[in-house]
């Protein structure tokens, strides 16, 4: 794909992104800016490149579509459909994703 591609950040994964935020802001507000910033910046980078992430491991999540991008503790999970990136979560990597989506 070239050029930027729209990225949709759904109402699941916006929560989960406020929830992140809240959570690290009640004891370190300026990692919560940083984290934050972070997210912004993988935003834009799916934007530009939407593979950018890898193909998810599971085979389920894997057959579905689902990518992910690594953004320090926390991943990304998105896929690519008609030249639009679709966020479906933001989880800590130490939880089990598989469960969850």
């Amino acid at each position: 794909m070239s050029g930027k591609v729209r990225v949709n950040i759904l109402s699941q994964a916006e929560e989960d992104i406020e929830e992140i935020i809240d959570f690290i802001f009640e004891d370190r507000p300026s990692a919560a800016d940083s984290i934050f910033e972070k997210f912004q910046i993988a935003f834009s980078l799916l934007a530009k490149n939407p593979s950018a992430g890898r193909k998810a491991r599971d085979k389920r999540l894997s057959l579905l579509g689902y990518r992910y991008l690594v953004v320090g503790n926390y991943l990304i999970f998105y896929s690519i459909k008609s030249n639009a990136v679709y966020v479906y979560r933001v989880l800590h990597g130490a939880r089990n994703y598989t469960e969850i989506l």
